[in-house]
């Protein structure tokens, strides 16, 4: 059970950081204040207040199927979601923001949708049925810059040059989006490689230690990293490696730190009596992968909730 619920909690953050990646390099994303087509029919209704699901709270979006679902979700996940922030990207809000939670049935007119037409239609049906007022600042805000531990400017042993050349990377990352999507979170256990294989610019559950979850990625860009770092910090983080190309490299987070962080937004996620304590982030940065975090201080987007009101039920 520890296991299938860190794979899940693993496979949340490695998916939404890679949607922002794929995102960031898109033309056509949809931007706050800008109103897309809606569903052909959606199902707004409070959830069970004791949802016993695993990860019950995580919206579940499938452009190609045209749908989106969500079992008990709070307004502020579903805010993240349509927008693709980070819970410290998201200020303002009315008292139940992170309380009251929502069951969310949606289908669109046609199937095969882009992941932005997706978004987007989500970002119409909150400002329908919640009401939902935001705007975008910029303001000065916390964040980690990624920088090389080591002053002779070598990485750690377990952050080596790759030798993928991934000519079709964003593809193939679209490709792992897809098969979470259509196979459920848990998909991602699916994708575990067989011992000895290797494949090439992805996303694996790597070998844990107790209390812990691990990440093998192979073919990745440092900012593949910082967007994961991102996920697991609370907090901005830019890299100023001065790395290019793409790398392969192993991370170990701590599994309490993991769910007490989906805990506060919400999520499902009750935390195992017994449970060790894992290697602290910091700690794995520097002595793996001969990286570390500076603490500074710099220009971010933040997404400002207006208003919103709850919805009627149907």
């Amino acid at each position: 059970m520890k296991e299938r619920l860190a794979v899940l909690l693993l496979a949340a953050a490695t998916a939404l950081a890679s949607t922002q990646l794929l995102r960031a390099q898109s033309a056509g994303a949809p931007a706050a204040g800008a109103q897309a087509p809606g569903f052909e029919v959606a199902s707004v209704k409070p959830s069970n207040p004791n949802p016993s699901g695993p990860l019950a709270g995580a919206p579940l979006i499938l452009p190609a199927l045209g749908r989106l679902t969500a079992q008990s979700v709070t307004l502020r996940m579903l805010v993240m979601g349509a927008y693709q922030k980070q819970p410290f990207q998201i200020v303002g809000g009315p008292a139940w923001l992170n309380s009251d939670k929502f069951d969310i049935n949606a289908k669109a007119e046609d199937a095969a949708l882009t992941t932005d037409q997706m978004l987007g239609m989500l970002q119409t049906l909150l400002a329908d049925r919640f009401k939902l007022k935001t705007h975008i600042e910029t303001r000065d805000v916390p964040i980690y810059a990624l920088v090389i531990a080591r002053s002779d400017g070598k990485t750690g042993d377990k952050l080596k040059p790759s030798t993928d050349t991934c000519p079709d990377f964003k593809v193939q990352q679209q490709q792992q989006l897809e098969a979470i999507a259509k196979g459920g979170l848990a998909a991602l256990a699916a994708m575990r490689p067989n011992p000895g294989e290797k494949r090439p610019c992805s996303f694996m559950p790597g070998t844990a230690t107790p209390g812990s979850i691990a990440l093998t990625a192979s073919g990745q860009a440092m900012s593949t990293l910082s967007l994961l770092l991102t996920q697991f910090t609370g907090r901005p983080v830019v890299d100023k490696t001065g790395l290019t190309g793409l790398y392969d490299f192993d991370l170990t987070i701590d599994l309490q730190t993991l769910m007490r962080l989906y805990q506060e937004l919400g999520v499902n996620v009750p935390i195992p009596q017994g449970l060790p304590e894992g290697p602290s982030l910091m700690t794995v940065l520097q002595d793996d992968l001969g990286l570390k975090l500076d603490s500074q201080r710099g220009p971010g987007e933040v997404l400002v909730i207006d208003s919103a009101e709850l919805p009627m039920p149907d």
